[in-house]
């Protein structure tokens, strides 16, 4: 099973090759933990600590644990 972490590697490893993870026409070319979970959720928050910031602007992230890929939703803080 993925844990928050795993996802979170993940996505800096995408960050890495391709510059950037986009959903919904949101681009954020930062994404640092940590993160936290709560049942099959993940989510970066600013009450986790974490950062996931694109062109400057500030957001939330949340994810199914293990398909983050699909199911990603950023939420600007």
């Amino acid at each position: 099973m993925s844990s928050v972490d795993e996802d979170i590697k993940q996505m800096q490893e995408q960050i890495k090759k391709y510059g950037s993870v986009t959903q919904s026409n949101i681009q954020v070319q930062i994404i640092e933990g940590p993160g936290s979970q709560e049942g099959n959720r993940g989510s970066i928050t600013a009450s986790s600590g974490g950062k996931v910031e694109g062109y400057g602007i500030l957001y939330n992230a949340e994810w199914e644990v293990g398909n983050w890929g699909d199911t990603m939703t950023f939420t600007r803080r």
